[in-house]
């Protein structure tokens, strides 16, 4: 028996396509929960932060490059803040709004996290002190210090209405990682077949012409300030080019 690759090239973002709904399946709830006991010790302990939050037992030098950006983020957005407010947009069942309590412990937060209903519900299991909400408009209704979208963005069909949203509504930075990212095709759609992660699913996502997301993320008001290596590269079946994995924060225009 033939098996289909992980990654593999699509071209187009094909509508009404049932893998347009992949994050839906039940399993990916189901994996992500019996993750969360290993992903909470490890961020609550000593030990260096170089883990993911479906690998949180494995110990590497990328994961803690994710890590340790994302406190670079954090201390950014809170340098003279009395109060940080942040939403995690497509931010599971609070991975990050857990690191982040844990990176700046005497800073109040006021988190919000946006994701699918049935996430939302365990995630509000797991972190009573997290606002979770499922809809695009609740989420939006008002503005943060620091938005955050980390692997997120590129799952979202209307990648540019949402990427205007999460400007719109920073105060003051806009943070968005684990991007695919690549320097000479166009913005081109993958399907992902994460079945070594647990995932009986799979998914459609963006792979992002770099020019062309700067671009737009200038068009629509915010201000390039740093870029990171968010990861290692991707190369698809049936592509032509291998992506890189990036991270962007942005200051917002006012």
């Amino acid at each position: 028996m033939v098996q289909s690759p992980e990654w593999e090239y699509v071209g187009l973002w094909r509508k009404n396509d049932p893998r347009s709904q992949g994050w839906s399946h039940p399993s990916i709830v189901e994996t992500m929960r019996q993750h969360w006991p290993a992903w909470e010790a490890a961020v609550n302990g000593a030990e260096p932060l170089g883990i993911f939050p479906l690998a949180p037992r494995l110990r590497n030098e990328s994961g803690h490059n994710l890590s340790m950006t994302f406190g670079y983020v954090l201390a950014r957005a809170a340098c003279g803040q009395s109060r940080l407010s942040l939403l995690d947009w497509g931010g599971a069942l609070g991975h990050y709004a857990l690191m982040a309590q844990r990176l700046l412990p005497k800073l109040p937060l006021d988190i919000t996290v946006k994701d699918l209903a049935e996430m939302c519900r365990a995630g509000k299991e797991l972190l009573p002190s997290v606002t979770f909400v499922s809809e695009d408009d609740a989420c939006f209704s008002r503005d943060y210090d620091l938005v955050v979208a980390s692997s997120s963005l590129q799952y979202a069909e209307d990648w540019r209405s949402v990427a205007s949203r999460l400007v719109k509504s920073a105060r003051s930075w806009i943070f968005i990682t684990r991007l695919p990212v690549v320097r000479r095709a166009a913005t081109f759609c993958a399907v992902q077949r994460p079945f070594a992660y647990g995932y009986r699913s799979e998914y459609l996502s963006w792979v992002f012409n770099r020019d062309e997301f700067l671009s737009f993320m200038a068009s629509a008001g915010s201000q390039l300030e740093r870029e990171f290596i968010a990861g290692g590269a991707t190369q698809y079946a049936g592509g032509h080019e291998i992506s890189e994995t990036a991270g962007f924060l942005f200051r917002a225009r006012a």
